[in-house]
C-alpha cells in the first residue's frame, strides 16, 4: 500500500463515488443530481450549516454548481432560502416542511448502505480508522498554519 496523499484521497474519492452511486439509484425517480442528494443530507444532518458558501466549501464544488442545485430543490419545494435578519447580503438555507418525508427516507437508505458496505468491519476497526483520520487531520491542520 502507497503511504500518499493521492493515494488516501483515491481511497476516499472511489468510496465517495459508490455510496452516491447507490443513493442515486435508491432515489432514481425522484430524478436527484448527485449533489442535490448531497445537499439534502448536509442540510437534513447539520443545522449549522445554512449558506451556500459553506456547502460549497464542505463540498468542493463550484458556486455554479451549489447555485444551480439549491434553485432546483427549491423549484421542488424542498428548500427555502431566507435573507439573514442581521446581513441582508446573505441568504440562509433551510429545508421546507415539504422535504421531511423524503430526509426521513434519504437518512433509511443511508443506514441501509452504511450497514450494507461495512458488514464484516468491526466497531474496533472503524474506531481504529477514525481516529487514524483524526490524527492525519490533525497534522495537516498543523502544518497547514505555519
Amino acid at each position: 500500500m502507497q503511504r500518499t496523499v493521492e493515494a488516501m484521497l483515491g481511497y476516499f474519492n472511489q468510496i465517495r463515488q459508490v455510496y452516491a452511486n447507490e443513493l442515486n439509484r435508491k432515489f432514481e425517480e425522484e430524478r436527484f443530481s448527485p449533489n442535490e442528494i448531497s445537499i439534502l443530507i448536509l442540510l437534513s444532518n447539520n443545522r449549522t450549516i445554512d449558506t451556500a458558501s459553506q456547502l460549497r466549501v464542505i463540498l468542493g464544488v463550484s458556486k455554479g454548481l451549489v447555485s444551480r442545485s439549491l434553485e432546483s430543490l427549491a423549484a421542488k419545494g424542498l428548500v427555502e432560502c431566507r435573507q439573514d435578519e442581521r446581513d441582508r447580503r446573505i441568504q440562509r438555507i433551510c429545508l421546507t416542511e415539504q422535504a421531511a418525508p423524503l430526509v426521513s427516507r434519504l437518512q433509511g437508505e443511508i443506514k441501509k448502505i452504511n450497514e450494507a458496505f461495512l458488514e464484516g468491519i468491526s466497531q474496533e476497526e472503524i474506531d481504529q480508522m477514525e481516529a487514524t483520520m483524526t490524527k492525519i487531520l490533525d497534522r495537516f491542520t498543523e502544518k497547514g498554519e505555519r
